[in-house]
C-alpha cells in the first residue's frame, strides 16, 4: 500500500512542476465546478444564466497565468487564485470620480479586513477584475485599502457599466442568499 501512495504522490509532484499544465486543470475544473453549480439552479434564481456574471480578483504576479484586456491590449501575469469573489461583495455600483466612470465595490466586513492585509503587501502591484473568467478592469494598488471600497476603470463603453454592476450585484446576492439558505 506505501508503494501506491508514493507513486500517486510522485505523479502529484510531477504534475506541480509542470506549472502551466497544472494551472490550466485548476482554473478547468473551477469553472466546470461552477459551471455546474448554476446550471442546476436555473429554475429557481432570480437571475437567468446569460445574466450571472462571476467577479473574481486577482492580484499581478511574477509567477502564474496572462491575462489580456480587451481594449487596450495590455497583458498582465497574474496569480490565478482569486483574492476576493462574488461571496465578498455587498456592492457593487457605477460612481464617477475624476478620471471618468468606474465601478465602484463595496467589501463584507471580513473580506474587507484581508484586502487590506493584501493590498499592503502588495503594493506598486496590479489588481485585475476577471468577469466569468475574462480580464475587464484593473487598477494600480498605490496605498493599503482600508475601507473595504474598491474602485475599478473598466475596459468597456461607460453606457455598459450600469448593466454591468447590476449583473455583478444581482449575482452576488443570489449566490450569498443560496449560502444562507
Amino acid at each position: 500500500m506505501n508503494a501506491v501512495v508514493s507513486r500517486d504522490l510522485k505523479g502529484g509532484n510531477e504534475m506541480r512542476r509542470n506549472g502551466v499544465a497544472y494551472v490550466k486543470v485548476v482554473l478547468g475544473l473551477a469553472l466546470a465546478s461552477l459551471g455546474f453549480l448554476f446550471s442546476g439552479c436555473s429554475t429557481t434564481s432570480g437571475i437567468s444564466p446569460e445574466d450571472t456574471m462571476l467577479a473574481r480578483f486577482v492580484v499581478e504576479s511574477d509567477q502564474g497565468v496572462v491575462v489580456s484586456m480587451p481594449v487596450s491590449g495590455a497583458r498582465i501575469q497574474v496569480n490565478p487564485k482569486a483574492i476576493l469573489t462574488e461571496y465578498d461583495l455587498l456592492d457593487v455600483s457605477v460612481v464617477e470620480l475624476d478620471l471618468g466612470l468606474c465601478l465602484q465595490f463595496s467589501l463584507s466586513y471580513q473580506a474587507s479586513r484581508a484586502f487590506y492585509q493584501t493590498s499592503a503587501s502588495n503594493q506598486g502591484r496590479r489588481l485585475v477584475l476577471l468577469v466569468n473568467g475574462k480580464a475587464l478592469g484593473l487598477r494600480r494598488i498605490d496605498r493599503p485599502v482600508s475601507n473595504g471600497v474598491i474602485y475599478v476603470f473598466i475596459e468597456m463603453p461607460d453606457g455598459d457599466l450600469p448593466e454591468l454592476a447590476k449583473n455583478l450585484r444581482e449575482t452576488s446576492i443570489e449566490i450569498q442568499k443560496k449560502i444562507r439558505g
